[in-house]
């Protein structure tokens, strides 16, 4: 009972710690860096300071031998290019609530693509992840909350982008540490941003302390410790229920942004917060028949992988 508390603490603390980087990245912007050059920044560092730690541990390899892992790297940082996007024109909080509805796309995907039964489950799912979305979003009639459409805009692009490129990690976290593919996805990272923007590199060399420290908290705290303590939280408590606990990190982020950048929390934007998180709930808790299938399956094994094929 004590390891399975500690696996779910660390889940939480995961989730709490990459709920930040909507605040972190406020801001960078408040310091008068533009989207690419905090994106230029958060993988120059987490190249570097990830790197360092692979030599030094020399448990896994630096960069993957799956080309699909560099196929995966263009959706990974075309995603996260575009939530800062967002985030530079609406609120956090909104821009990472639209993100978090990509659990729903995802199991669309694996109904077009893969051609995987469409579901009540993932109908519902779908249904509230959208209905939560609009909620949240400040359209319906009364609301007093100011949106910029293209903000929206970047925010289910960034949604889209991320839910290909979890599609793709289904297939390559099989074959590599997750190290080695973090690392991988942030090589490619930076060469996607060296050629979309190159005047933004030597910019680089004119960074502040402030703006360097930022990064430096950016590359530690919203990527290589959260996937480290993710690992650890799944040894001990599977990867289906660290991955539900890690859906923590939408109100927390809702909450950051409230409580350190003063953004407007409203009720609606609540209920739309809740129905996203219920949406992510149905699509991944399994059915009865599933749960009975593991239960025989495994037995009193260790626990069950949540990553199916989709």
């Amino acid at each position: 009972m004590r390891s399975q508390a500690v696996g779910y603490a660390l889940a939480v603390i995961q989730a709490i710690l990459y709920s930040t980087m909507g605040v972190i990245g406020k801001y960078l912007f408040g310091t008068g860096l533009e989207p690419p050059q905090v994106m230029v920044l958060r993988f120059s560092l987490t190249f570097l300071l990830l790197g360092a730690f692979l030599v030094v541990w020399r448990r896994q390899p630096l960069f993957s031998r799956q080309p699909l892992v560099y196929v995966q790297g263009v959706f990974f940082v075309g995603s996260a290019l575009l939530y800062f996007m967002a985030v530079n024109e609406i609120t956090a909080g909104l821009a990472t609530v639209i993100l978090y509805a990509y659990p729903a796309v995802v199991a669309l995907m694996g109904t077009l693509v893969f051609r995987e039964r469409l579901t009540k489950r993932i109908v519902a799912a779908l249904v509230l992840a959208m209905a939560g979305v609009v909620l949240i979003s400040g359209v319906l009639p009364g609301s007093d909350l100011q949106l910029s459409p293209l903000g929206v805009l970047y925010g289910v692009g960034a949604c889209l982008t991320f839910a290909v490129y979890s599609v793709l990690g289904q297939k390559v976290v099989k074959k590599d540490g997750t190290f080695t593919i973090t690392f991988s996805l942030t090589a490619v990272s930076l060469a996607v941003l060296a050629v979309s923007f190159p005047a933004t590199f030597p910019t680089m060399l004119d960074l502040t302390p402030t703006q360097l420290g930022l990064g430096a908290a950016m590359a530690l705290f919203n990527t290589v410790i959260p996937v480290a303590l993710l690992l650890i939280s799944i040894k001990i408590i599977g990867a289906t229920k660290a991955s539900l606990v890690g859906t923590s990190e939408t109100p927390f982020s809702l909450l950051f942004a409230y409580l350190v950048l003063g953004e407007t929390l409203t009720a609606l934007q609540g209920i739309g917060c809740v129905l996203v998180i219920a949406s992510i709930f149905v699509v991944t808790l399994p059915g009865r028949a599933e749960r009975r299938e593991r239960k025989n399956g495994q037995g009193h094994g260790e626990p069950a992988e949540a990553e199916g094929e989709l």
